[in-house]
């Protein structure tokens, strides 16, 4: 079975671990032209392993920052590495002036050097907060000043990011902090160390695209093979990556609660954006949305993953697509994981938390459209 390296945040339902199964039963598809949709791309590991074979991809997602994930991991040649190489050397050698307070990030993210952490919104100490401001300020002023083009500043945003990732203080998301400091939250942010250079395979496939918004209503391009991998819980990743979103918007936004998330993702706050809403967190809609979404792609296979965790069962799910008069067939796999490392904190202290996940795979064949 053939293994991917592929780079990205933590992330919770991240399917870095089940890419060779995804991988080794689209092998057996008849495809046309290789092209690839990726619905729900989150970090867009399963897209850069795709790339890495030679496919065309097409990404998705509500979240703002997977569009600078996707630009750095499926739009970067081979030759932007040299320039992106030397604009990380010139923001790691950024240095923060000694009576600095640091912006945005500093401002709401930043806790005490030393000691146990009070406050539930500290992610990062001080020396990281404000480097991190720094270099986020200094990509967007060159970007405004024309030294650099948006797409490069994309680029730079996704390594800031992931360099961020290597140094915080959660376990995953960004609504629960660590009681007590992680010893990486020490180390001094690093940009450079962050862009897999020597990886060349990474950066060896066909450029691709992204497309941000809602699934249900993005009009995507024909393509031989889609990916769907939603969220599967009451919870919204939109405020599970809060955080990532504002640092690559970067308009600094008001924040409220006790982790300091931005005011529009506060479902009671008078700005909610409820654009951000997804209908997979209602169990109510996600079987209506499974088949809106398997209607409407312009592909001949869809490829399913989905979780015995998730807010309706595999049962109840194979039903609502078998159902479907664009459904040829269906077939699904099971793989066995460990539960994310969540499940080890807090309340999964209990070892009755401590089971597998069970992962499945579903694989449909869509009948021919009669009207083409």
């Amino acid at each position: 079975m053939m293994s991917h390296k592929t780079y990205g945040v933590k992330y919770i339902g991240s399917k870095r671990e089940i890419i060779p199964y995804i991988h080794a039963l689209v092998s057996k598809l008849k495809v046309d032209d290789k092209k690839f949709i990726d619905v729900f791309t989150g970090t867009t590991r399963v897209s850069q392993a795709f790339r890495q074979d030679g496919w065309k991809i097409i990404s998705s997602d509500l979240a703002w920052a997977s569009e600078v994930y996707a630009e750095l991991f499926l739009n970067t040649r081979p030759s932007d590495i040299r320039l992106l190489r030397q604009k990380c050397e010139e923001l790691d050698k950024l240095t923060v002036p000694s009576l600095s307070e640091g912006d945005w990030i500093t401002k709401y993210y930043s806790g005490s050097s030393s000691g146990t952490s009070s406050i539930k919104s500290c992610v990062w100490k001080p020396h990281n907060t404000k480097k991190a401001d720094m270099i986020r300020n200094k990509i967007e002023e060159w970007v405004t000043t024309k030294k650099i083009t948006k797409s490069i500043a994309k680029k730079l945003v996704a390594v800031l990011i992931m360099a961020m990732d290597g140094v915080d203080n959660t376990v995953g998301v960004q609504q629960a902090y660590l009681k007590d400091w992680a010893k990486r939250t020490s180390k001094p942010l690093n940009l450079l160390s962050k862009i897999p250079v020597e990886d060349w395979k990474v950066w060896s496939g066909p450029r691709g695209k992204f497309i941000l918004g809602n699934a249900l209503t993005i009009e995507y391009p024909k393509a031989d093979v889609a990916y769907i991998d939603p969220p599967y819980t009451t919870h919204s990743y939109s405020t599970y990556y809060h955080i990532w979103d504002s640092i690559t918007k970067w308009d600094k936004p008001e924040v409220g609660l006790t982790t300091n998330r931005r005011i529009d993702r506060i479902s009671k706050s008078s700005c909610h954006d409820k654009s951000m809403v997804s209908s997979w967190n209602k169990k109510k809609d996600v079987i209506s949305s499974f088949q809106k979404l398997i209607d409407r792609l312009p592909v001949t296979w869809i490829l399913i993953s989905y979780s015995n965790e998730s807010l309706v069962n595999i049962e109840e799910l194979t039903k609502g697509i078998k159902d479907m008069k664009c459904v040829k067939s269906l077939d699904f796999y099971s793989v066995d994981h460990k539960r994310n490392i969540m499940a080890n904190i807090g309340n999964g202290e209990n070892p009755a938390n401590h089971r597998n996940v069970k992962e499945y795979i579903l694989v449909l064949e869509k009948a021919p459209d009669p009207d083409e």
